[in-house]
């Protein structure tokens, strides 16, 4: 089982694979073949979880590794378009010392909050606004959970949100608490603020 922690040491890779609504269960099963026949057979290789989006246009991976050393990139599936990929360690997450549990059967909805640096060299100063946000977020009805992400290549920040509800997710999307510090945050870095939410289909 994979756990999403900041005190676990771990490195993860975030592969965002874009996909047609109707090829999205054929791209979920090619993800899948590849972590159980290549990554996993890895050293160094912790965990393997599998997300689809509910609105069927993406598939991603979230492959745990135990050094930036070991770190084997998600293979080019055929046929479909390459994924974003990145090796991300985790910067700061709410609750503190929060662990979260992937399974299939989680209970719950995820969300992920992609940021795309202009220049690397906005990382820095984007995760001192993200952990700002972070804590104006925390205690936010229905967040069960979240953990957030920076790329060691400082291209990409992304946000692990795990929330009980859609509809406590959207109450806190149509009023964000966090909307003092937006325009400087999107003056560092391009975002996919994902209002689809996630569900997890496959963990090794």
């Amino acid at each position: 089982m994979a756990i999403v922690s900041q005190n676990n040491g771990l490195l993860a890779e975030f592969a965002v694979f874009p996909v047609e609504s109707k090829n999205q269960a054929h791209l979920v099963q090619q993800v899948v073949e590849s972590v159980e026949s290549t990554l996993k057979q890895q050293p160094g290789f912790v965990s393997g979880t599998v997300v689809r989006s509910r609105d069927g246009l993406r598939v991603t991976s979230y492959i745990q590794w135990a050094d930036q050393d070991s770190y084997i990139a998600m293979q080019p599936i055929h046929n479909f378009a390459l994924p974003d990929a990145h090796l991300f360690e985790i910067f700061a997450e709410e609750p503190k010392e929060s662990e979260l549990h992937l399974s299939p059967d989680m209970k719950g909805l995820i969300n992920f909050g992609i940021f795309k640096m202009k220049q690397p060299e906005n990382q820095p100063r984007f995760v001192e606004l993200f952990r700002q946000a972070l804590q104006m977020v925390a205690g936010q009805p229905g967040l069960i959970s979240t953990h957030t992400h920076r790329s060691l290549d400082g291209w990409r920040c992304i946000n692990f949100g795990y929330w009980r509800t859609l509809e406590e997710y959207t109450a806190m999307d149509n009023n964000r608490p966090f909307s003092p510090l937006f325009g400087e945050m999107l003056e560092l870095a391009n975002n996919e603020y994902q209002k689809t939410l996630h569900e997890v289909v496959f963990t090794t």
